[in-house]
């Protein structure tokens, strides 16, 4: 059975600590943490605070995000120095996941062979850079680019990278966004799907929308039944994590968005079953 978290975009400008508390409270199980925040936690308190934060409100740490996956540019460089920052911080609070999301496209003068081989290479010194932790790297597809939109190109480079410990994210607004169907998802396989974000959207074209068009499962058009059951087809039981980038939600009271966020996630899971 998939299991229900909160990404802490979704109440950015809220302490880190009281995400916690109220993802205990509503019954979260888990909670993927922005760096940002985390940082902000890191000035007053200390790392083991944190851990025993999580353990009191009985919420598990899915993972850190979010690092850029920097494959045709120097920016690759400082973004795994970041991973090697942030690595140890994730393992000692019981996370297994760090998120990398595609930031830059490829040269015009790249071959398509050869963008995943360079994305590759640089995928591979990531993972590597992650597995010194004993940290898996999921690679994020972003909705609309013409490289890495979808599942396609990100499987590719992570068969090329050969590397045990890479392995990918489905986002459902980038997916739909991108024009993945269901049926692109059920055929991703199961040792290398790492996380699920889960999110709607407004009914705007495709081409139109960002991240603050994002609604709470359930309020949009996103086909989400037929993700959930593509994801449920390849057999994921891991978690959905509510990623909303959405400044409306970011202005309401904080409980409201946390109950908020459960509630509708719970109810379209009922739904997918």
């Amino acid at each position: 059975m998939m299991r229900t978290c909160l990404n802490t975009a979704t109440t950015r400008g809220r302490p880190l600590a009281d995400d916690i508390r109220l993802c205990g409270e509503v019954g979260f199980e888990g909670i993927e943490i922005d760096t940002g925040k985390l940082d902000e936690f890191l000035q007053d308190g200390t790392v083991a605070d944190l851990r025993a934060l999580l353990t009191d409100c009985g919420v598990e740490c899915v993972g850190l995000m979010a690092f850029a996956f920097h494959p045709f540019s120097d920016a690759a460089g400082p973004q795994i120095n970041r991973i090697v920052e942030y690595g140890p911080i994730c393992r000692e609070l019981g996370g297994e996941i760090l998120l990398a999301y595609i930031a830059d496209q490829p040269p015009a003068e790249v071959t398509d062979d050869g963008v995943i081989l360079r994305a590759a290479e640089v995928a591979h010194h990531y993972a590597v850079a992650a597995q010194a932790f004993d940290l898996k790297l999921a690679l994020e597809p972003i909705g609309g680019r013409t490289f890495m939109g979808g599942p396609r190109d990100a499987l590719a480079v992570i068969e090329a990278a050969d590397a045990p410990n890479l392995g990918l994210m489905v986002d459902t607004f980038h997916y739909f966004k991108s024009g993945v169907p269901a049926e692109a998802v059920a055929e991703i396989p199961r040792d290398r799907l790492l996380i699920v974000h889960i999110n709607d959207a407004e009914d705007c074209p495709r081409e139109e929308l960002t991240d603050s068009h994002r609604l709470y499962p359930g309020l949009g058009v996103i086909p989400l039944t037929g993700y959930l059951q593509a994801l449920d087809g390849v057999g994921y039981d891991g978690f959905l994590s509510v990623e909303l980038f959405r400044p409306e939600y970011w202005q309401q009271e904080h409980a409201r968005v946390v109950e908020d966020a459960y509630r509708h996630l719970r109810e379209v899971m009922g739904a997918q079953r």
